[in-house]
């Protein structure tokens, strides 16, 4: 299976579909496909080969990839699960669908891996964490970490209750520094400066910060402390941020992902 090009199909071609696809157009060794309603038949700009049926691609497919909403999950499957190859690694990334629900509606026996990949993996910058079921062959879980490899850090779990925290941490995670790349800039926007230059110099601000992070083994709370200076300007800023408790915001906002990630799974059992 290493040794060969890989047929990849996507059922459903939403955003984490197309950051993965993204990621893997310059590589050489997968044959990448796509299938949802509102696609033309044909070949995209990413140069992935689109179908508007899910059952024209699924012939040969060496990796089926499901990339659909869970509300959206029961029905594609019902339609879809007779025609997957047998022994044909199935990859989940929908959240809240557990390995016990993916079992129960695709073929029996069928190799499956739950993960979280996020839309960084387009600019392989990507975190995702994964989880295998007890059909998933060696040779098929290298193949799982090798496609998320090529895109960004993976970590493989034991423990299927955590990736509904990782989808709460890095999956939902790039849309939290979004935010404050955004409240940055219009700050600085109010302050006086002009939009494009607040925009440029938060965005080069943030990546400074996760490179010099990335760069040593000191926690977050050290590299905090090293660039604030007692009775400076770092630290009136860090001092209204506690003032209006980031620690608690920040883990409301998380555990409410987390509890949604859940209530997800709980729709569809």
């Amino acid at each position: 299976m290493a040794n060969k090009i890989l047929q990849i199909s996507f059922i459903g071609y939403g955003n984490i579909a197309k950051a993965i696809a993204k990621s893997l157009v310059k590589e050489k060794n997968y044959c990448l496909k796509a299938a949802a309603p509102s696609l033309k038949i044909g070949v995209d700009a990413a140069k992935v080969a689109t179908h508007n049926n899910n059952l024209a691609i699924l012939t040969d497919a060496d990796l089926v990839i499901l990339a659909l909403k869970p509300a959206n999950m029961q029905e594609v499957l019902a339609e879809i699960s007779p025609a997957i190859p047998p022994n044909c690694l199935v990859i989940s990334v929908a959240t809240g669908l557990n390995l016990a629900w993916l079992k129960a509606h695709l073929p029996k026996d069928q190799p499956i891996v739950r993960s979280m990949p996020n839309v960084a993996t387009a600019v392989k910058k990507g975190a995702t964490p994964l989880i295998a079921n007890e059909f998933v062959t060696k040779k098929q879980k290298n193949v799982a970490a090798r496609l998320f490899k090529s895109s960004g850090i993976i970590t493989w779990l034991e423990d299927e209750a955590l990736l509904d925290i990782y989808t709460a941490l890095s999956g939902s995670g790039p849309a939290y520094i979004f935010l404050f790349l955004e409240e940055m800039a219009n700050a600085a926007e109010k302050l006086g400066l002009k939009k494009d230059m607040a925009k440029k110099f938060a965005l080069q601000t943030v990546i400074g910060a996760a490179a010099l992070a990335q760069g040593t083994k000191l926690p977050f709370s050290e590299l905090r402390k090293s660039v604030t200076s007692k009775g400076g300007t770092t630290a009136a800023a860090i001092k209204v941020f506690h003032e209006q408790n980031i620690a608690e915001i920040m883990y409301a906002a998380i555990k409410a992902a987390y509890i949604r990630a859940q209530e997800l799974g709980e729709d569809m059992s």
